[in-house]
Parts: C-alpha cells; structure tokens; sequence
C-alpha cells in the first residue's frame, strides 16, 4: 500500500464476533518505520463489524503495523505495510507544531512556518450536513466555501464538533434560510433529548470524515472544540465511562488527520464555573494524551475568565494558550485605543508565558445585511476588525477572525464582506518575513507598533498612517534595506529603500493616503 507522507490511510478489519457494545472492543496497531520510529495508534468501531484504523505516515519509507485486540478476529489480521512516498500537495506539510527554536511560534511538521489566520466557524459541523454535496439557496457547496476561505487568505478554522442550539439567534423570515441549529444528525445514537451515550453514531462522524479531509486537503487547520457547553449539548455525566468512550472514540478516530488541533471546549472556564475546580479539564487533556499517538496540539479555549497576561492552571499543561480578550467601549478614539491594548496584551503574553498565544474572540465584525443579534460594545466594522487583527500579529500573537453571520448557528456567506480582501493583504504581506524569528518591542519605533529580528528584518505598524521614526543602529552602516509599504485597506504596496541607518532612522511614507493605517517592512 503506497501512502504520500501527511497523508491518511484507513485500514478496514472485519469480525463477525458479537458485542454488545463494540464501541468498547480494544484495538491498537503498532507502526513501525524501517528506521525505528514508531507510531502508536488506536483504531474505532464504523459499524457494520468494520473496525479501522486511521494511520498517517510521517516519515518515507516502509511503516509496518502490528495488530493487537481483545477480539481474536481483529487480533488474527496480518501485519499491515504501508510504503511512504512523497508528498505531491505543496499545501499538506504535516502536523502543526511549536517551533523548536522559537517557543512562541508554530511551524509544520516538514519544518515549514506556520502562521496561522483563523476563521472562526462554530456550526461548521451543521453546515457540512447540508451542504457537502450540491449547494442549496445562497450558500455555496461546503468545499467551495473552504475554496473561499482559502482565497481571502484564512488558513485555520475553529468549529464545535458538535452544537446543537444558540438561543441569541433571532428567528424571522430574513433569518431563516441560514438557521443551522439542530444539526441533521448527532452525536449519540438517539437524540439530543433521548441519547445512548454508550453507543456513538456512526453516521454523524462518517460524514464528520469527509469535512475533516476536505480541510486537509486544502492545507486548512481544524482547531475543533471537543465540547461546547453552552449551545444545549446533552453530554455524558462528567467522569462516566461514557464520557471517556466518547473522548477516546473522537481522539482515536482524528488524530492522524494532521490538520487537527484539539481544544477540549470553548469557553473552558464554564468547566471551571461548574465545579470550581479545573479538574474535569485536566482530566481531559491527559486522556487525549494517553490516546493520541501523534500528539497533536492541545489547547483550552479561554479557561478561566480575564485570565490575560498569566498562565493558568489548564494552561500550563496545554501547548499553546487561546483565549478571547477584547476591549470594548463606545467613546471616541476607543477602537484605535483598543488596538493598543490588543497589542500590549500580546506583548505580555510573549513577556509572561513562553507559549503561542492565539486570541480567538477579540472582536465581532457585524454582518452584511446583518443577520444575528449584536453583541454590545464589540459589534464592529470590518476597518476596526482589521485594524485589530495587525495590532496582534505585530505584538507577537495570532488571531481568529469572528464574522457575526458565518459565526453563530447562523451561517450566510453572501454577500462576501469587503474585509476578507483586506485579509488577504495580511497574508501575503505577513508571508514576506521570517515570521518565526521576529519579537514584538515597539521601543523600536517613535510611535506605532514593531516586531524586530535585530539588524536583519523589521516589521512595523502605523495604526494612525503617518510616518515614524526606527532604530536601525544593529544593522551595518553600508547596508541598504529595502522597506515595503501597504496600506491595509487598499493593499496598495510601494517599495523603496532605506539608507540613512541610525539609532533614529526616519521611515518616511510613501503611500497615496498618508492618513490610513499602514505596515512596513525592512529587510
């Protein structure tokens, strides 16, 4: 079986041995590389007698698998081998890790820089149901609207696995046509009212399958919630055997798909709130732990409340932090003042907590025509959205961007707001550094905001346009840097070069609207 490396292969092994509940038999397959590495992998129960197991190559070479269960039809199988072959889609480059050499970046598995831009996209689940094949009214086939996402430079989607209802969304004839609560199918067999917790439905995750795969196909990171306790879920009793069958059964069936980032729950502090203690979180990520033979990243969405600029208890034993910070107001100036914060609180981050920090709700750009309920005070325009997200990645963060009619269980993706081509600004531009080598300090600059890898490459931010001064005495006095400009709303760009390097180096602007927010980079 010839397998490309990233890819993800499913081997099916079939009993006709009686179980009561076959989604508790024991399976694992051994794999090992021809040069000793070795993968521990879990396999599932997809119906029918159909046991698989779900492997993903992460080395070229021949990867051979023994098989182990509590089933002696499973047990039986012979080894299974798989030939590791090159990878021919330059947009799978393996699991997201944190980078080696900078502890507050993530890179890929193969080594290349990952940075990520989020789109958050709670009911995705709900809409892949309905729109994996033929697009329906207004929205778009599933796969087209990833193609979307794609294009306007978004490259990591948050999504619920599951969600079944959100009571903010009012319901009206303008609505309507784009409600995705109450999902088709659920979890559990059952209902969400009457479910068998013993028993997972095999049809939701089979079609849960083919949505995990198109992302993966497209280079497209999955940060999934494995719980959401707010959107009137009805999840096992806390600690119950039940509860571990469903963790281990979503862990095992995912974890080779390296796209996957887990994240126990959004809003982790409702876990804290609940029992005041943080033990049921704690419990989770170590399960995921013992299951997940690749290790991919785990994370805790925001798991105690205002917990900025610290590292809490779930945090520490996460791989990176995310948490949703804002700043709201309603006087004048306050979303330039926002801004700021956004970026004095990523930069304390980065001084705090040697970990990727991800800010995943920092803002709610209002929909056009706008479709849910605003959130007072941080319902904004896709300017102050964008003017926000650049104040994070120049102190050092990421961002996940928060668009009110795709991110409740409301999901409309026309018209197509005039921010997402701004956002692709962001990505091309951000794709011109070594992003993994860059510090936030923006003692750097007279004003605005800088990340510097000192004497080789400075990236700089003017929030207010304008021009600024920078310290340039690092580099060599005969260097020349070559500074490229853009205007964030426009993307016009313009280049030009920088000569006079000294401690107060003036960066002298270029653009046609001296006045609009703007980025620079040196190098």
């Amino acid at each position: 079986m010839k397998v490309a490396c990233f890819d993800v292969h499913d081997f099916k092994l079939q009993s006709d041995e009686s179980h009561p509940t076959p989604f508790e038999v024991q399976l694992s397959v051994a794999f090992t590389h021809e040069l000793g590495t070795a993968l521990q992998v879990a396999g599932f129960y997809d119906g029918n007698g159909i046991w698989v197991v779900r492997f993903c190559p992460t080395l070229e070479g021949r990867w051979i698998g023994v098989v182990a269960s509590d089933d002696a039809k499973l047990n039986a199988f012979a080894d299974l081998v798989v030939d590791c072959v090159p990878q021919k889609n330059a947009r799978v480059h393996g699991r997201v890790r944190v980078d080696d050499n900078a502890p507050h970046r993530f890179c890929f598995e193969d080594g290349t820089v990952c940075v990520p831009l989020g789109f958050e996209w709670d009911w995705m689940t709900a809409y892949h149901q309905v729109h994996d094949g033929d697009a329906e009214g207004d929205n778009p086939r599933f796969a087209d609207a990833v193609d979307l996402l794609c294009e306007s430079g978004f490259n990591y989607v948050m999504a619920n696995l599951y969600a079944h209802y959100y009571h903010r969304t009012e319901i009206n004839e303008k609505t309507k046509p784009y409600l995705y609560q109450y999902p088709k199918h659920y979890l559990f067999e059952g209902t969400n009212d009457d479910p068998d917790h013993t028993r997972l439905n095999v049809q939701f995750f089979q079609i849960f399958d083919r949505a995990v795969a198109a992302l993966h196909q497209r280079g497209v990171i999955l940060h999934v919630m494995i719980q959401v306790q707010n959107k009137k879920v009805n999840w096992p009793e806390w600690f119950s055997s039940e509860d571990d069958l469903f963790w281990q059964y979503v862990i095992a069936r995912y974890q080779a798909y390296g796209n996957v980032i887990w994240d126990i729950s959004k809003e982790t502090y409702n876990l804290l709130n609940r029992t005041g203690s943080h033990d049921y979180a704690l419990s989770r990520i170590a399960l995921i732990q013992k299951v997940d033979g690749y290790n991919n990243l785990i994370t805790a969405h925001d798991s105690e409340r205002e917990s900025w600029g610290k590292e809490t208890t779930v945090d520490a034993v996460c791989d990176f932090i995310s948490d949703q910070v804002k700043f709201g107001g309603t006087a004048d100036g306050w979303a330039l003042a926002s801004a700021y914060k956004l970026n004095r609180e990523a930069i304390r981050r980065w001084r705090n907590v040697s970990k990727p920090y991800l800010n995943m709700e920092y803002g709610y750009e209002v929909g056009n025509p706008p479709l849910a309920a605003p959130i007072p005070k941080m319902t904004v325009s896709g300017e102050v959205m964008l003017l926000w997200t650049w104040a994070l990645y120049v102190g050092g963060a990421y961002a996940n961007y928060y668009y009110c009619n795709t991110s409740w269980d409301i999901v409309r993706f026309d018209p197509v707001p005039e921010s997402w081509a701004r956002f692709r600004y962001l990505t091309d531009f951000l794709s011109m550094m070594d992003f993994n080598r860059l510090v936030p300090d923006n003692d750097y600059v007279q004003h605005g905001m800088c990340s510097v890898e000192s004497g080789k490459q400075y990236f700089v931010f003017l929030p207010e346009g304008g021009q600024t001064q920078i310290d340039l005495s690092a580099v060599a006095p005969d260097t020349v840097l070559t500074a490229t400009w853009m205007d964030i709303w426009t993307g016009e760009r313009v280049d030009c070069e920088v000569v006079d390097l000294k401690f107060t180096s003036d960066l002298k602007n270029p653009l046609a609207q001296l006045d609009a927010p703007c980025v620079v980079f040196l190098r």
